[in-house]
């Protein structure tokens, strides 16, 4: 399907519902929190396809389409949720998905990697260092791939390119329709590659909100890199149509909740995860969201006691598949 505006197609439509925003009173009760917890529950954005990333590859896989490719380049972690998200929504398309993913191969796929697997995905694993020098590694291979006669799509880390963000600003449009963001006093998000959080707050700038948006770093880039690169994507959305002025005052992304490394969680993520999950099936995962909701929480608790937050729930079940003795008591 896609979703028109006059008789312009604007982007595909993988997303088959408004994404619910719940109150999650039960966790204000259980955690005893001093503020009103709403969540925009964007694990729900489909099934294999589920989580953020989606959004995104609504604008790009339909820029894709239009340049006539039929194999489609990204890259991520090991078990990237953007890379599964990609791989299904390619090959739902009739696309080749190209992986390169950081790490090494399993001897038995697990996760997300063994969705990546079933659905054809060629799969290049590379270190480390490798995945520093992606770029160049994309061109090298695109030119290999095009020697064979395809014609190569590449979709960056995390889908976070100006395109890609579109999909956030929808969102917020979305979420404006289900709760008077005038009465928010903050929105968070995990940011990993910072594409969610520039669409988020464009979209709430772009809208009349002053709505504060805070992101929690999940990697162990520093958040300067991503404070820059958020004015860097909102700038270039203006060839988009979206042209709105962000203050460096009001980019606030938070290093204190990383964790030991990127994708892998601390204690208090882990014991989150499996306390929510006992308490009403209310799932995170270790990689973005269990992290996210840990800095929530701790600076809603600081900042926000009798005001209203919103979280945004970007998905990856699937990670908990990786590792599930993790979760067992």
């Amino acid at each position: 399907m896609k979703e028109r505006v006059g008789g312009e197609i604007l982007k595909l439509k993988f997303i088959n519902c408004v994404t619910p925003v719940n109150r999650l009173e039960w966790i204000e009760e259980h955690l005893d929190l001093p503020f009103e917890l709403f969540c925009k529950h964007d694990e729900l954005t489909g099934f294999i396809t589920s989580g953020n990333k989606i959004r995104k590859l609504e604008y790009l896989l339909k820029d894709a389409l239009e340049k006539k490719a039929d194999t489609v380049f990204t890259c991520g972690g090991i078990q990237s949720n953007h890379c599964r998200a990609t791989a299904m929504a390619a090959r739902s398309l009739g696309m080749q998905p190209v992986l390169f993913l950081r790490g090494r191969q399993m001897e038995i796929p697990q996760g997300n990697v063994l969705l990546d697997t079933m659905v054809g995905s060629d799969i290049h694993y590379v270190t480390k260092e490798e995945y520093s020098r992606i770029d160049e590694i994309f061109a090298t291979k695109k030119e290999e791939y095009e020697k064979k006669g395809r014609r190569v799509y590449v979709i960056p880390e995390g889908g976070s390119n100006a395109l890609g963000a579109r999909g956030y600003v929808d969102a917020v449009k979305e979420l404006s329709g289900q709760i008077n963001l005038d009465h928010v006093e903050g929105v968070f998000t995990a940011v990993g590659s910072a594409g969610t959080y520039a669409g988020i707050l464009a979209g709430l700038r772009t809208l009349g909100y002053n709505t504060r948006v805070i992101g929690i770093n999940v990697t162990k880039d520093p958040s300067s890199l991503f404070v820059e690169k958020t004015k860097r994507l909102i700038g270039e959305m203006k060839e988009y149509g979206i042209d709105v002025s962000i203050d460096d005052r009001e980019i606030e992304i938070v290093d204190d909740f990383s964790g030991p490394a990127y994708a892998v969680p601390s204690e208090e993520d882990t014991e989150l995860i499996k306390s929510l999950a006992r308490e009403r099936a209310f799932f995170l995962d270790p990689v973005y969201t269990a992290k996210a909701f840990r800095g929530m929480l701790q600076i809603s608790k600081e900042r926000f006691a009798g005001k209203r937050v919103v979280f945004i729930h970007t998905g990856g079940l699937f990670k908990l598949f990786d590792n599930p003795a993790a979760y067992i008591e």
